[in-house]
């Protein structure tokens, strides 16, 4: 008798019956919950990361020669243009090896050196781009607290987001795609872009003093006429000179502006340490208070130093939410954001912003929510029909094959518990696919001690003695088996590789339940026909 084999098994129905007894984590379609498959616009990835350097690079020319060179950096898709001078373009090539130096040209007769984004570093941005969003998304859902969450890179650029529990969509959206990129930019305020430039109609043309101490033109319109603003803001990219014009609230309340903005962000939110939701004392609304990391509270402070009585706008996610005029030197690396937040509103900024901007923004390429009504229903019906196909195979492998069909639907006790102690060990989920698969395990442990079965009782009917039959009709039974057990478990790897979602639940409890079907056929089955043989009480 092979004591550790049956050690084995005792281990496997013990610990399968107590995960069983635990209960298996269900997956959405069971439990209720929202799915998103998101793919990372790796192609802008590169340009995010230009637009950052550029920002770096345009503090340390900040920092050597002030603010008294107008558009001392350039940004034009992945390429970089920095002002011609000798020093500092020998500081670039030194200190930003991402770039390589392509050309001298000149923009409105100024010269210019140009930088362009390293091929195998562009390359290396998009693959890690996939990698970082990965962690900000969790970094997102672990903010809000989202119970047991599913997410994993698919492919090359997807990502997959299982949120259990979680049924409402719209606001999940929300917080997984937004890309929370936060930017101060200096507000061009000393000349009239647009002095020639009338609007059409729901639109409205205004002045206002620059900080230059000029009359500036600006263009606004009713909340209810935003879209027509945004697409007239199109096309005024010829006036602009090559400046940024974004869109934020006015003053005015139900009114939204234009704004001029320097086309290189002076910092970003990748400088950023915390964010905090806070009261103001005044209005009793909350606003975001931001702390920077060192390095971001020395480039801030320079850059209000370097800006006493210019607007310092902040965007966030291309969008001005407020533009203060910078009154001193602001130290301790500490700003706000304020835009007539409601708290719910303040506290998901505040999170999402913690968690760290998107490298990329991301697509929604499908979407799926399942009620939690639904999913009882699921295992209602799933278990009920499991139940009933487990039974009428039981009574027809007990009718058939007698004593051999007891040890056959053992076989599969073995393969189920198996099922549920893998899917434990690896944090798996069970979906209603996979509960497909399990059924089918069944039907595959079957299969495999009726291959068995008959080639026993073929050596019968040759040799008419039950220990060698036996021993001989595993034998035989072994390579057909292993070879429609081995096609199946290719085509669920194929199908776990290659498939989304549910689909490689099925996968991987259908491969789960080959190797389970296998062991509890061939092995545990073999084991207890050894032991009943030995005693006379085995029947076939």
């Amino acid at each position: 008798m092979n004591w550790r084999a049956i050690l084995l098994i005792l281990s496997i129905v013990l610990f399968g019956s107590i995960i069983a007894w635990r209960g298996v984590k269900l997956g959405l379609d069971l439990r209720g919950g929202s799915y998103f498959l998101l793919n990372v616009r790796t192609d802008l990835a590169s340009q995010n990361y230009v637009e950052k350097l550029a920002s770096d690079i345009l503090s340390k020319f900040r920092e050597r020669y002030g603010t008294e060179i107008t558009d001392p950096v350039l940004v034009q898709g992945e390429r970089v243009y920095v002002k011609y001078i000798t020093d500092f373009i020998d500081f670039v090539k030194k200190e930003f090896p991402s770039f390589e130096y392509a050309s001298l040209d000149y923009v409105d007769g100024i010269s210019y050196s140009i930088f362009s984004l390293n091929q195998n570093e562009k390359k290396e941005i998009e693959d890690l781009a996939v990698t970082q969003a990965l962690q900000v998304i969790i970094s997102r859902i672990d903010e809000f607290g989202v119970a047991e969450p599913q997410i994993f890179k698919f492919g090359r650029s997807r990502i997959v987001v299982q949120l259990p529990g979680v049924t409402d969509p719209e606001r999940a959206k929300q917080l997984i795609g937004r890309t929370a990129l936060l930017e101060f930019r200096i507000l061009d305020d000393q000349a009239d872009y647009f002095v020639n430039v009338n609007p059409p109609e729901g639109i409205y043309k205004s002045t206002e003093i620059g900080s230059g101490g000029n009359q500036i033109s600006y263009f606004w319109a009713y909340e209810k006429d935003l879209e027509k603003l945004s697409n007239f803001v199109q096309t005024l990219t010829p006036y602009s000179q090559g400046r940024l014009i974004l869109l934020g609230r006015d003053e005015r309340e139900g009114i939204f502006r234009t704004y001029v903005l320097s086309p290189v962000a002076e910092l970003t939110g990748a400088y950023l340490k915390d964010a905090r939701v806070r009261m103001n004392s005044i209005t009793n609304e909350p606003y975001v208070l931001l702390a920077f990391n060192s390095e971001g509270a020395r480039i801030f402070e320079n850059l209000t130093s370097q800006n006493v009585g210019r607007r310092l706008a902040i965007v966030l996610e291309q969008k001005v939410f407020s533009a203060p005029v910078i009154r001193e030197r602001i130290g301790g690396g500490v700003a706000s954001i304020e835009g007539r937040f409601t708290i719910e509103d303040a506290r998901e900024l505040a999170a999402v912003l913690r968690a760290g901007a998107l490298p990329a923004p991301v697509e929604f390429e499908e979407e799926r929510t399942v009620g939690p009504s639904l999913g009882e229903d699921s295992i209602r019906k799933g278990l009920i029909a499991s139940a009933i196909g487990a039974s009428a195979t039981a009574l027809f492998m007990i009718f058939y094959y007698k004593i051999s069909g007891l040890v056959a639907m053992f076989g599969v006790l073995i393969a189920l518990l198996f099922i549920f102690g893998m899917l434990s060990i690896f944090g798996a989920t069970l979906t209603l696919p996979g509960i497909a698969a399990i059924a089918l395990t069944v039907g595959m442990t079957v299969d495999n001690n009726i291959i068995i079965f008959e080639r026993i009782r073929e050596e019968l009917l040759k040799r008419f003695s039950i220990k060698p039959s036996v021993d001989s009709g595993h034998k035989l039974g072994m390579a057909t088996i292993i070879d429609a057990n081995m096609t199946t478990l290719i085509a669920a790897i194929f199908i776990f590789q290659f498939g989304t979602g549910p689909v490689r639940g099925f996968a991987l409890n259908l491969t789960l339940g080959i190797l389970g079907a296998f062991y509890g056929s061939i092995f545990a089955s073999k084991l207890i026909m050894d032991f009943l043989v030995k005693r006379r009480i085995f029947s076939i």
